[in-house]
């Protein structure tokens, strides 16, 4: 197998601040929370006590034999007022990843995943126009802190979901069903990107940038011609659409009117990829319907498959960048499907390796059981069951087939026959 220019092959996990931190009190989500809109009635605190209980948590990621971990900063912490900076707060991140560096564990970085500070949502949030330069105004203040122990970032965890999630379906904060809101959004987080990846860059040249994009296989629910053509069209505008403007500089619309921009063009140094399922798309006059077929699925509802991760990687070997796995996880309290999702999933990412796409690391989500947003704790993603009354971690036997699997060096082994 073909050894990329990289020194190591990333193993690790995903968190995020406010599903495992506690204690995020002046963010849009434990407003949300406050509002009643959590399905289960859960509070985020004090979620995983992680902000607390980091030092603990990185004995996990070692028993794991895990070399990296992706997790998030609060934007909220540090910035509770406009303008005004938390240096403790800062500090603690900063320590964070000293500790990490220390131990030989590899951070992946995001500095936004989902929450907003109150102040920003009072001021309409991601679709303010002032959204890129505020969010770029944070980053410059806290790069420079964390240049000398991060190499790979993450500006912004799932744009298009948090696009979708909060101005389509209404179901995430703001709480907006809106087409038009969605687009102003999704157009905001592109050129709050941009402007975070020079940031760093100027900083730190020698980072590597990305955001966590996520991924869904939509195909059509039948042989229709009409399903076939809606099935594409989705796929264009919630998978592809996004990544286009960092590679031509053209922001395209679904009715034309694409609008060029070069300033957005190369700001991506490799793809942070989320992959969870895929769907059926039935084609509409009112728009694209999802079909639900009769096929093996998690605890959240969506379609068990596994393989899919082949497919996703092949969509994006046209891109010509190395591709980082930041999310690809399965809720399943019982630890039934886990084992083999994680067989299944390596064993496709080893066969898009041996097809020439050049993958550099592997983050399965999640460490640990943790606050699932509007589901609350009834979504269990961990390799480590928690008990939220007492604290404690126990690892499921998924954790220790995954203890075993990091051991392997995808660069040089074949892990088709896991």
């Amino acid at each position: 197998m073909r050894q990329p220019n990289h020194k190591k092959f990333l193993w690790g996990t995903g968190t995020a601040s406010h599903q495992v931190e506690g204690g995020n009190f002046y963010n849009d989500w434990w407003e949300w929370e406050k509002l009643g809109k959590i399905k289960t009635g859960d509070s985020s605190h004090p979620a995983c006590d992680h902000y607390n209980r980091y030092k603990e948590d990185y004995s996990l990621i070692k028993f794991l034999n895990n070399n990296a971990y992706r997790f998030s900063i609060e934007w909220s912490r540090i910035e509770k007022e406009e303008g005004k900076y938390e240096e403790k707060e800062i500090e603690h991140y900063v320590e964070m990843l000293a500790e990490l560096k220390n131990q030989g564990i590899e951070p992946v970085l995001t500095l936004h995943h989902f929450t907003l500070p109150l102040w920003l949502k009072n001021k309409g949030g991601v679709e303010n126009d002032q959204f890129p330069s505020l969010f770029s105004s944070f980053v410059k203040k806290v790069a420079p802190y964390f240049k000398d122990n991060v190499k790979y970032w993450i500006t912004i965890n799932e744009p298009v979901i948090l696009a979708y999630m909060g101005y389509i379906s209404g179901v995430f904060p703001p709480g907006v069903k809106n087409l038009k809101r969605a687009f102003k959004v999704m157009k905001n987080l592109l050129f709050a990107h941009a402007l975070a990846y020079d940031i760093i860059k100027e900083e730190q040249p020698q980072s590597l940038i990305s955001i966590a994009h996520n991924i869904v296989i939509f195909n059509p629910a039948s042989r229709n011609p009409l399903d076939i053509w809606m099935a594409k069209l989705v796929n264009n505008y919630f998978n592809i659409a996004f990544l286009t403007p960092f590679f031509e500089g053209i922001i395209k619309r679904p009715l034309g009117n694409n609008e060029k921009n070069p300033d957005l063009k190369n700001k991506l140094d490799y793809i942070g990829l989320n992959y969870y399922t895929r769907g059926f798309i039935k084609f509409s006059l009112k728009g694209p319907v999802e079909v639900k077929k009769d096929v093996p699925r998690t605890d959240f509802g969506y379609e068990y498959y596994p393989q899919g991760l082949y497919e996703v990687l092949m969509k994006l070997k046209p891109f010509h960048l190395p591709i980082m796995i930041t999310e690809n996880g399965i809720a399943d309290r019982e630890d039934k499907l886990r084992p083999e999702f994680l067989k299944e999933s390596l064993k496709a990412m080893s066969k898009a390796m041996k097809e020439g796409i050049d993958v550099i690391g592997y983050m399965y989500w999640s460490l640990m059981d943790n606050f699932e947003w509007v589901e609350g704790y009834s979504m269990r993603f961990g390799l480590f069951e928690v008990d939220f009354q007492t604290q404690e971690r126990k690892p499921r036997r998924s954790a220790l087939l995954y203890k075993e699997l990091a051991t392997k060096n995808p660069y040089e082994e074949d892990l088709s026959s896991i």
